[in-house]
């Protein structure tokens, strides 16, 4: 299906030979018109998927509990590398499907040991250490041994203040009025049906201050900083294997996380002491290694592509199985005959999303970039017709609740589903589409999206944050509908199965399986909506998105 249409006046402009002989083949009246079988195969397919043909929640959890037998999965590590391969096997055998990889080489991140180790007043603290900074630079055996300065999260990190010492940092997660998703702030519906978000509630998780630890990395290797010791208001045990911030660079600092416990220890020592010191040791290796990303194709009537998406590499059992749920939605399309997928479908699992400057070194795009940079090329010759993303499907809901007895706060489950964003390029007709598709599933406490950011009238793209994954295929301009939620335990592997609801999974699988069926018959350009606007733009030397700091 292309992107063009015909107009009333090329129609009206048919010679009148051509229109006599296609009278002269016309039935007789009364007569039943002639239907070729692949007319009438196309007539009897079904317009949302049967349900019996997706996975139940039981074969759901099953196969998250497969994926997430491998552990956690930073890029490029072996138990990605494991689990991509096992996903290539679910994938290969699914009748149909045509499945291909390529390969990315890059410096992982493999940490061994990390410790901390105190001198204050007179006597020597050794506190453990619930996580090292990823990407953060190695020690040497004996550790770096500096004095200790306590900078508040608000101060910049100079070399006035930070150079040759240890920096300690609060690191608190960041926060919004949960009133930023509801229509005519960064939304355009909300479907809340039992009015469970109260506007003037607080939504809060280290994803919204991300950019604020990259940013004090940053610093302090400008400012020859010594190393870094961010401190976090959880339980040590909620934070073993924290993984942030996952930009693949090589700061230029060792960096450690603390627990609460450890976190108020050491604020004690350094206030008693204002001359403490410390030494951190940092144990780790960049192993040179090959990251795949898999493709895996299932032909449909038209070969332009509607482009499924996931990462595979992730932190804890939600993130990411969106993987899963496409393995799911593969099979349940792989039953159809291919006369009943009006497109072809494209399944993408792109590697990087914790290694993310494979795309570019100025932009946090990963494998996806990489994939939306060839799809942005292929949809100016008609051959894509959009993209849907899938990511931490099934979230439940943590809220951090004081820890009685104890420092900080502890993450419990709330009994609720955690608020899902999705986030929808400006097409009325798409958004339409999706709005009737989480309606009838009644994935209630989804917010639909315009963006993350604010508009920019003057960029090609008025909104380039698309909140996760599907953020370069908004910013290349891409017809673009991406799910994903963010629980304030995103980046803990202490959180498992337990972290996800499999029923709501189910759900929300089965909605936007729906969705890619809609989508596989709706008009190229109903699709695109206002995008074609936009790429005109970019075209006409409109100013791109931003680069990553």
């Amino acid at each position: 299906m292309g992107l063009g249409h015909e107009t009333g006046r090329r129609r009206s402009a048919i010679a009148l030979p051509a229109v006599l002989a296609a009278l002269a083949l016309a039935p007789p009246a009364g007569a039943a018109p002639a239907v070729s079988p692949a007319a009438a195969a196309r007539a009897s397919c079904p317009a949302r998927l049967d349900p019996s043909s997706l996975a139940s929640a039981a074969e759901l959890r099953a196969l998250n509990a497969k994926e997430w037998s491998y552990g956690p999965r930073p890029t490029g590590s072996p138990a990605q590398r494991r689990m991509v391969a096992w996903l290539e096997r679910e994938l290969r055998a699914v009748p149909g499907l045509r499945v291909s990889s390529r390969g990315f080489r890059i410096d992982a991140w493999a940490p061994r040991s990390a410790a901390l180790r105190v001198q204050a007043g007179g006597r020597t603290l050794t506190l453990p250490v619930a996580s090292p900074v990823p990407y953060s630079r190695p020690t040497a055996a004996g550790g770096v041994g500096a004095p200790l300065v306590s900078i508040p999260d608000a101060q910049p990190i100079t070399a006035a203040n930070a150079a040759g010492r240890i920096v300690v940092r609060d690191a608190p997660p960041g926060s919004v009025p949960l009133g930023v998703f509801a229509p005519g702030a960064l939304g355009f519906a909300l479907y809340d049906p039992h009015h469970t978000l109260d506007p003037a509630a607080t939504f809060e998780g280290d994803f919204l201050n991300y950019n604020a630890r990259v940013q004090d990395l940053r610093d302090a290797g400008a400012a020859g900083a010594a190393g870094v010791i961010f401190l976090k208001d959880l339980p040590r045990a909620q934070l073993r294997g924290h993984f942030e911030p996952y930009e693949g660079r090589a700061w230029k600092v060792p960096g450690v996380f603390l627990g609460a416990d450890e976190a108020q220890a050491l604020t004690t020592a350094l206030q008693a002491d204002p001359g403490a010191r410390a030494t951190l040791t940092l144990r780790a290796r960049r192993p040179h290694v090959t990251t795949r990303t898999l493709l895996a194709t299932l032909p449909g009537r038209s070969a332009q592509r509607l482009v499924i998406e996931s990462h595979t590499d992730g932190t804890n059992a939600v993130e990411d199985n969106g993987p899963v749920a496409i393995l799911a939605l593969a099979r349940s399309l792989a039953r159809l005959p291919r006369a009943c997928r009006a497109r072809t479908i494209e399944l993408a699992f792109p590697t990087a999303h914790f290694y993310q400057r494979v795309a570019s070194p100025r932009r946090r795009h990963g494998g996806a970039g990489v994939l939306a940079r060839e799809l942005d090329r292929a949809y100016d010759r008609g051959r894509v017709a959009g993209v849907i993303v899938l990511e931490h499907l099934g979230a439940r809901e943590y809220r951090a609740v004081p820890r009685p007895g104890h420092p900080g706060r502890e993450l419990r489950l709330s009994g609720r589903p955690e608020l899902t964003q999705v986030f929808v390029t400006p097409s009325a007709a798409l958004r339409a589409a999706t709005r009737r598709t989480v309606v009838r599933h009644r994935l209630d406490r989804t917010a639909l999206l315009v963006g993350a950011d604010g508009t920019d009238p003057g960029r090609a793209a008025e909104h380039c944050n698309f909140g996760g994954e599907g953020t370069p295929y908004a910013e290349a301009l891409l017809p673009t509908v991406a799910l994903i939620s963010a629980p304030a335990s995103l980046y803990d592997p202490a959180f498992g199965l337990a972290s996800i609801d499999f029923a709501r999974m189910r759900a929300q699988t089965l909605a936007f399986g729906d969705l890619a069926l809609a989508m596989a018959r709706m008009p190229a350009m109903a699709i695109a909506g206002d995008v074609l606007a936009e790429r005109a733009r970019r075209k006409a030397g409109a100013a791109p998105c931003p680069a990553d700091i």
